[in-house]
């Protein structure tokens, strides 16, 4: 061989080695926006990520211009650490379009949180988040990513969706197809799997059979309970519509490709018919999973019908409407009616149009993580907790949640752990006892109540300590505590809270007090405004009427 032909060889082998180099190595900007990403080699470090399992997670819908990111802790970090976050609009984060915040401590052994500040407020629309850690000697583990939406114009009141009842669903092949219909199904924990696909067949489907012409107008789908890429994910699909259920026609803007999430809303201009048959063309792996598939139409709350004379409404926040413990019975066994009615059917309107005012309202709790519903069913129950300043209320477990969330979505937050009083007492563990802040302890709602106390809790979610801290909502105070927030109570009006469960009738639970005197001190309310409102017909009645002066 030559000298020039062993210097040309010399030449390709360092550029084959560079290319494949380079290939290896991809940027930063190169990565999806839900997958990790090495920045450099000094992330060779072991140094462990932050968690995206907390709030917001994947395409979580945010309702506060300046929301609260919370983030699991390092797992086996046992060096001191700091967290960095950024925000963009942009995937790639451009310098001059992301925001940027260093030096971000851990909120407590379990998670970290850093509230966007007054100056960098965001706007509706989708945003990109990165997190990543960075130790005492300036190591830095891989970037975490993620993306949500904010959507503050829309969350103010009533969705003006409806739940869509289905009279009968079919699928192609796979078992359980009854699943993708079950709203009753707390946390929409069961699901449905297609069979792997036959020689020549060109996609799986799922049948809705609605019973008659519906005009719907949105789906909410959730596809595995998994908000990092997971087994099952639906990669291509669209909706299509049908008469007579044999001839079919694409739904116009309902098909996606590429989809990298695991919750769809699919928003499309109203088709009225009485079949809808979403079409599977491609899952991200063997088979599709579908937990749930809830059709929507565009209409108006119905207001219900409730007794004469003194009631308490609870509103149930449940997936089916209802409450999670007892509370009807809890609220009769203390001399008063009650009515529940499903959070999906309850707004301010609906508050305001009852034939006879609740003598107090009650938000039940829900024992599902709230990345796995749809939250656009609450936002009438959230306009009730902003905006009602005349009739008592209670926020219970998840509703004590909602005083926060009413306010922005990542106001509550996952705790890291999961607090179940009852398992832990069989397990030989020490719950902690609620202790109630000294200023409060005379508060007529602690009456007879010892300090500390004893409470059943069951619940993985709290309010974050971040929201206590904003001066937009500084009207909340917390009136008792463990190592997290259990209750509050408004410096404005009769509204109160509890994170733990008055309801739940043992002999470890002594929260029940707190309960049966939130219910003494409505009545007392309703009381006090009716005296109030009579003496105020009585003067109207016995006033002159005023002089005219020219």
């Amino acid at each position: 061989m030559s000298q020039n032909m062993k210097s040309m060889c010399m030449v390709l082998v360092i550029l084959i080695g560079v290319i494949s180099l380079c290939s290896s190595c991809k940027s930063v900007d190169q990565q999806p926006p839900i997958t990790r990403s090495l920045t450099s080699t000094r992330a060779q470090q072991n140094v462990p990520p932050p968690t995206f399992d907390n709030n917001p997670q994947l395409d979580m819908i945010l309702t506060n211009y300046r929301p609260i990111l919370s983030v699991g802790n390092p797992v086996g970090m046992l060096k001191p650490y700091t967290l960095t976050f950024e925000i963009s609009s942009d995937p790639q984060f451009p310098p001059d379009k992301t925001i940027v915040y260093k030096d971000i401590t851990h909120q407590n052994p379990h998670i970290s949180q850093k509230q966007v500040e007054p100056r960098h407020e965001l706007n509706d629309g989708t945003y990109y988040w990165r997190a990543k850690t960075v130790d005492y000697q300036g190591n830095f583990s891989d970037w975490m990513r993620t993306r949500f939406h904010v959507d503050l114009k829309n969350s103010r009141t009533f969705s003006g969706f409806l739940r869509a009842p289905v009279q009968e669903v079919s699928v192609s092949s796979g078992e359980d197809p009854k699943n993708i219909i079950d709203w009753s199904d707390q946390g929409q924990i069961t699901y449905w799997n297609n069979s792997p696909r036959a020689a020549g067949e060109p996609f799986s489907w799922v049948v809705l059979d609605m019973g008659r012409k519906t005009p719907v107008t949105r789906f909410w789908m959730l596809s595995t309970r998994q908000t990092t890429p997971a087994p099952g994910w639906l990669t291509h699909f669209v909706w299509q519509g049908s008469k007579d259920g044999r001839t079919w026609t694409d739904i116009e803007g309902t098909e996606i490709r590429n989809n990298d999430t695991y919750r769809n809303i699919i928003d499309f201009t109203p088709v009225n018919t009485r079949y809808y048959r979403l079409v599977i063309y491609s899952q991200n792996a063997l088979q599709a999973q579908i937990n749930v598939i809830i059709p929507y139409v565009r209409g108006g709350l119905r207001v219900p019908d409730v007794p004469d004379g003194d009631y308490v409404l609870i509103i149930g926040n449940q997936m089916n409407g209802f409450t999670y413990t007892q509370l009807a019975r809890f609220v009769e066994g203390k001399g008063y009616k009650a009515v529940t009615i499903p959070h999906q059917d309850m707004s301010l309107k609906v508050l305001r149009a009852l034939k006879n005012r609740p003598m107090a309202v009650i938000f039940s709790g829900n024992n599902a993580d709230w990345q796995y519903l749809p939250l656009f069913e609450f936002y009438g129950e959230f306009e009730i907790i902003r905006k009602v300043h005349d009739i008592p209320m209670m926020g219970i477990c998840a509703g004590n949640e909602f005083y926060a969330m009413a306010y922005g979505i990542s106001f509550g937050h996952w705790m890291g752990w999961f607090d179940d009083t009852m398992f832990r007492l069989t397990e030989g563990q020490i719950p902690e006892k609620v202790a109630i802040i000294p200023k409060y302890v005379d508060d007529p709602i602690y009456e007879g109540v010892p300090n500390p106390f004893r409470a059943v809790e069951i619940h993985s979610w709290a309010i974050s300590p971040l929201f206590m801290q904003d001066e937009r909502y500084k009207e909340f105070y917390v009136t008792a505590e463990t190592s997290y927030i259990q209750a509050l109570k408004s410096s404005k009006r009769p509204a109160y809270s509890a994170q733990f469960h008055g309801a739940v009738v043992n002999d470890y639970n002594q929260s029940g007090i707190y309960l049966a005197n939130f219910l003494k001190v409505a009545e007392e309310y309703k009381d006090g405004l009716v005296k109030s409102l009579q003496g105020r017909h009585s003067r109207e009645r016995g006033s002159p009427a005023p002089l005219r002066r020219d």
